[in-house]
């Protein structure tokens, strides 16, 4: 019996030095993805439906994420805070922008921006604050919002609350569009 088991422990060679190699790459080169930490959820994008709160986690890794509520018209949509960090310094501001539709025909609705705070755990938990300037250019010698719905320019009606703190950042954002009801197909961190 210990004969054979000394006969697969010892170093591989040649054929089996090869395979080993392979086998180590293979493993090495894929098992870092399956095992890598999630990002922290910077914020948390909520909507009711039917009575029931939907809430759906809203990554700091950066680039352009399809919302998994896409095309869905809301009346109001809620940001609050994700998982608080815990970290020696502040952790780096971030802009998060939201559209609705896709493809070619997206729209920049707003943007929010998010700063951390320390907490009373010592962590650092974000805060927000909404950009509701809408973009524009100047047509015909007129200013015309370049972000519109059926026409109709955005103007954003916050329904929260929330106060803000000294510089301006709120804990939670609590928002409805005067246009009515909207969907929040995409977003990008920044």
């Amino acid at each position: 019996m210990i004969r054979h088991i000394a006969k697969y422990c010892r170093a591989p060679t040649g054929a089996g030095l090869a395979s080993t190699i392979a086998l180590l790459m293979l493993v090495t080169g894929f098992a870092p993805a399956l095992y890598a930490a999630k990002a922290p959820v910077l914020m948390i994008l909520a909507h009711t439906e039917a009575g029931k709160m939907i809430e759906t986690g809203i990554e700091t890794k950066g680039g352009l994420v399809i919302s998994p509520e896409k095309g869905k018209l809301q009346p109001q949509w809620i940001i609050r805070a994700g998982e608080a960090i815990k970290s020696n310094s502040r952790p780096g501001e971030r802009a998060v922008n939201f559209y609705q539709g896709s493809g070619n025909q997206t729209v920049l609705l707003f943007i929010v921006k998010a700063r951390y705070y320390p907490s009373d755990d010592g962590k650092w938990v974000a805060r927000f604050q909404l950009n509701e300037e809408p973009l524009v250019v100047r047509v015909n010698g007129r200013w015309q919002p370049l972000s519109s719905v059926k026409g109709v320019p955005n103007l954003i009606a916050r329904t929260g609350t929330a106060l803000p703190n000294a510089e301006g950042y709120f804990s939670a954002l609590e928002f409805g569009f005067t246009t009515g009801a909207i969907s929040i197909d995409a977003w990008a961190v920044q």
